[in-house]
């Protein structure tokens, strides 16, 4: 399926699902909470989640250079920002679409660069789970194992990744599996890459610096809710958005976690007493200004830097797919 398809299912997914969410808490009613918030905070969000990117950018960058990958800083932050665009494939494992544009723009294989994705997908990981534990007091007991469920998917990983030879071995064994025997070399070179980013010192900076990006949007969801004249004391707001997250990030076949996230700030924040029509509408106003802004955001910068992207981009939308090592002549091998 063409990226751009992809892109509006997932927008036809997040209307669906807003649309129920509209019905269940009384859409006249969350006209009325619409119309009573201070929209003058809104670009002060926009501000928040763009601060967000930008020191996510950084954490990019580091892994970029871990990696030894040969792009500058400018043309680095192009690829980083262009790739915000798929923030709404499911897990947003679609942000693989900055290894495609990195190959078209220096050579380097997809299979050596696409792990820095899932080395940032997993310290957000670690990042937002670390901030729902301020919050565990208030977590009611019945929602506990989402937690526990989420640690235990981030001790598995890091087993996983430091147990080399047992991953060594059952990747020559896919060797034997039909499909796979011609990719085992492209699975030993992304093993290789994803070990060298989630070794000790990397994992604690790439995780602080996830912290730090995270909490501009945990703040802006607090003050979203202050918008709405049900303001939240910082610590609760940040667990609550934290905890949203992990459990849309679970849930991986949700594109950008739409529908789980959404689900779970509604619940808490009807708990902490806000009405369905305040509470569907801070989720409403909290999701456009993070996951839609940044496809907002990815889209625009593709489209102005369409002279070093456009063809990498029109060659994906063509093919509906990532797997293009072989695409390009002249394009170093793995």
């Amino acid at each position: 399926m063409p990226f751009t398809r992809k892109i509006l299912t997932s927008i036809a997914v997040a209307a669906a699902i807003f649309f129920v969410i509209a019905l269940w808490a009384n859409w006249k009613d969350m006209v009325a909470a619409l119309a009573s918030f201070r929209w003058w905070v809104l670009p002060i969000c926009l501000l928040l989640a763009f601060g967000n990117y930008v020191v996510r950018f950084f954490k990019w960058h580091y892994y970029v250079r871990i990696l030894g990958i040969p792009l500058d800083r400018k043309l680095s932050l192009k690829v980083f920002f262009s790739g915000l665009l798929m923030s709404v494939s499911p897990g947003k494992f679609g942000e693989v679409f900055k290894s495609f544009l990195v190959k078209e723009s220096v050579g380097t294989p997809i299979s050596r660069s696409a792990p820095i994705v899932l080395a940032e997908r997993f310290t957000d990981f670690v990042a937002l789970a670390v901030m729902s534990l301020l919050g565990l007091a208030i977590l009611p007991k019945e929602y506990r194992f989402l937690l526990w469920i989420a640690f235990g998917i981030i001790a598995l990983t890091l087993v996983l990744v430091a147990w080399r030879s047992a991953m060594f071995r059952f990747i020559n064994l896919l060797a034997h599996v039909p499909g796979f025997s011609s990719r085992t070399d492209k699975l030993h070179n992304a093993y290789q890459s994803v070990s060298s980013l989630i070794a000790p010192r990397p994992l604690m900076w790439a995780t602080a610096i996830s912290i730090g990006s995270w909490f501009f949007e945990c703040l802006a969801f607090a003050l979203v809710l202050w918008g709405f004249g049900n303001p939240l004391p910082l610590l609760p707001a940040t667990f609550i958005y934290a905890f949203a997250t992990i459990v849309g990030a679970i849930v991986m076949i949700a594109p950008g976690g739409t529908g789980p996230t959404e689900g779970v700030m509604v619940a808490f924040l009807c708990y902490r007493g806000l009405s369905n029509a305040t509470a569907a509408s801070a989720t409403l106003v909290i999701r456009l200004c993070t996951l839609w802004f940044a496809v907002a955001v990815g889209m625009t910068t593709l489209f102005l830097n369409r002279d070093s992207f456009g063809k990498a981009a029109q060659r994906l939308e063509h093919e509906g797919n990532l797997d293009t090592e072989n695409s390009c002549p002249g394009t170093e091998q793995p």
